[in-house]
């Protein structure tokens, strides 16, 4: 007779949290029966699954779509994806698709996952039946991204505060056991948004920077992401008499200020000509901050989760090489015909 296993012993034999194992559950990937409150999950499935990655067996379809994006040849780590501009565009799971990308590859990182029962409305912030569920998950991906990030490069991690998303405060603290805390950056979205009765109205986002570890020494270019003075205030600043070289003294002032962890960058507003739909779409000003400092022209990007495409247009924009992945379609679509429109703008120069 053919051995059965719970959920547990499922994800246990796959190799893959039981979060993991739920959704899949839950996407029809894996066929299993319900008994009780758990599953049951037949060893012939998870076979099945795991030479295949799927709930049939045989060789994957060819599509023409953005989604034909993870080659399952016999080479385990051959990986094909849609190619954009200077990027590629993987339409999957991330815990599917990380695993295939090359081992220390991206110099920086830049997530902006689900933050968890924040977005109600919507069915991918809303998968996870607890808070633990997304914590182990959380863990899951974050240990993916780890394995393809460089010595010496950076994970960005979006996140909120507020009375849903107090999550938050535990995903830092998990995190920083994983990886070596660098930074915490608050973005300072500029209007406030969900106005609340009983308490101040929020106005930021926050951003977990973290680094490979204790000793890496990660590379970080401080004059990229300068601020200028206005004239009023260089003009001020030349009257000091401390300074006898005032043409030095001018020049060091026109490069601008080091920008702070406090980024001040308006978020987007549903007039704002950047906004294509995506119900958490970061401005490109606020990832280009983070491009420009954290790697350099030719560096590979990675944005695990890349919804509205903001990642991959910022990389096109400043000639670094990308990777997205999605597992949304129609965030997919949305990427890809974003990318489509501002790769054939003539005034784009890839070179």
């Amino acid at each position: 007779m053919e051995n059965a296993f719970t959920t547990e012993e499922a994800a246990a034999y796959l190799g893959v949290s039981t979060v993991r194992v739920r959704q899949l559950i839950k996407d029809e990937r894996l066929p299993a029966e319900k008994r009780g409150r758990d599953h049951i999950l037949h060893e012939s499935n998870l076979q099945n699954y795991m030479l295949h990655g799927r709930k049939k067996p045989g060789r994957p379809p060819k599509y023409s779509s953005a989604c034909d994006t993870v080659s399952e040849d016999a080479n385990p780590h051959a990986v094909d994806a849609a190619r954009l501009g200077n990027g590629e565009l993987h339409c999957g799971d991330v815990l599917e698709v990380l695993p295939k990308l090359k081992e220390q590859a991206f110099q920086l990182i830049v997530a902006d996952p689900p933050y968890f029962q924040v977005l109600l409305e919507h069915d991918w912030d809303n998968t996870w039946t607890s808070s633990q569920e997304y914590l182990d998950w959380t863990v899951e991906w974050v240990r993916a991204c780890k394995r393809v990030l460089r010595p010496d490069g950076l994970l960005y991690i979006f996140g909120q505060l507020g009375k849903r998303e107090h999550v938050w405060l535990h995903t830092c603290s998990l995190l920083s056991e994983e990886m070596q805390f660098h930074d915490m950056i608050i973005w300072d979205r500029a209007v406030g948004y969900n106005e609340r009765y009983d308490s101040f109205t929020p106005q930021y986002e926050m951003i977990l920077v973290l680094r490979k570890a204790a000793n890496s020494n990660p590379y970080f270019n401080k004059d990229m992401v300068r601020l200028p003075y206005d004239e009023e205030t260089i003009g001020m600043y030349l009257k000091d008499k401390r300074y006898k070289d005032k043409a030095a003294r001018e020049a060091h002032l026109r490069k601008g200020k080091y920008a702070t962890n406090i980024l001040r960058i308006p978020s987007l507003k549903g007039a704002s000509n950047e906004k294509i739909g995506h119900p958490s779409q970061k401005p490109i000003a606020l990832i280009d901050s983070l491009v420009t400092s954290s790697s350099r022209p030719g560096d590979f990007v990675l944005d695990p989760f890349l919804g509205s495409g903001t990642t991959a247009a910022s990389c096109e924009g400043l000639k670094r090489r990308w990777v997205g992945i999605e597992s949304n379609q129609a965030y997919v679509e949305m990427s890809r015909k974003r990318l489509e429109a501002l790769l054939s703008r003539p005034e784009l120069d890839l070179s």
